[in-house]
């Protein structure tokens, strides 16, 4: 793996802010995920605040319920709703001018769940409270596994965090939640997305592709016979809902030709809880962007 780009202190500056913006929305949003709320009107009020902020959607605003893992985005038509006993996982992202920020919490909607809740969060802080500048990449693995085990859960073992680049949402390095033997190491110049997800011990602990999509990807804004509208999100992930107010002349039957990102599913069907957030290589530091 080539070094990574060393990024300037404008950059470093951009994505500090990112981070700040971001901050503030996942401080906010957990209180919205209540019972009987549209999931259409969650996301759609949560990216309406990234918007307000002065950044855009880096992707469609994620909302996974129990066992769907990822990659679930509300249709226009959608009129699902939080029940009681929901354990709710939101993966959202922005960026300023490309410079993207990924993060993702879980709420969840009765006591029964806030246990995994609970362990999701305290793995994540073992990453970013230990994690440093030229630790392995595997060192990922073990704090997160470390807690899954003393807390009696599953790690989905192959959903993992990845490595972000100026309009780029996964790129490059992709980050293991369970020990491997990846020497790699983490550098300066490398923003990472650290994101682990955790399951009950009756979970297979991995998630299979699902017969919907709901989340297509961009073409890369380089693509001849493009229309500008798609051409404006510079190949980053894009949803129908999208299509009407960002963008024009594009539809259902369009999208459906690009790339699609399949929503994932707990092979057993045991509920997910998710944490995540971007972390930022730099000057010797590693300054965790969001949480």
């Amino acid at each position: 793996m080539p070094p990574a780009k060393k990024l300037t202190d404008q950059e470093a500056s951009t994505y500090l802010e990112a981070g700040r913006i971001a901050k503030r929305i996942r401080a906010d949003f957990p209180a919205e995920v209540t019972e009987g709320k549209r999931f259409l009107d969650f996301a759609e009020e949560l990216e309406g605040e990234i918007i307000a902020q002065g950044c855009k959607p880096a992707f469609p605003c994620n909302i996974g319920v129990n066992e769907i893992g990822a990659h679930y985005t509300p249709t226009p038509s959608d009129s699902s709703e939080f029940s009681s006993g929901d354990l709710v996982k939101v993966d959202f992202g922005l960026h300023l001018d490309g410079y993207i920020i990924d993060t993702a919490f879980s709420v969840a909607l009765s006591s029964v769940d806030q246990k995994l809740v609970d362990a999701v969060n305290q793995s994540l802080r073992a990453v970013v409270q230990g994690l440093k500048v030229g630790d392995r990449v595997s060192e990922v693995g073990r704090l997160v596994s470390a807690v899954s085990q003393k807390q009696g859960f599953k790690v989905i073992e192959n959903l993992q965090g990845h490595e972000i680049r100026r309009y780029v949402l996964h790129s490059g390095l992709s980050v293991p939640n369970v020990p491997n033997l990846d020497n790699r190491r983490f550098s300066d110049g490398m923003v990472v997305a650290i994101e682990p997800f955790m399951t009950y011990d009756f979970g297979g602990g991995n998630v299979r592709e699902s017969a919907t999509t709901t989340i297509y990807k961009a073409p890369d804004g380089g693509r001849e016979n493009i229309t500008s509208a798609l051409r404006d999100f510079h190949g980053l992930p894009i949803c129908e809902r999208w299509m009407g107010k960002v963008g024009s002349g594009v539809t259902k039957r369009e999208l459906e030709k690009l790339k699609k990102y399949p929503v994932l599913m707990e092979e057993k069907g045991a509920p997910i809880a998710q944490a995540e957030t971007t972390l930022l290589f730099h000057s010797g530091r590693v300054t965790d962007l969001v949480s």
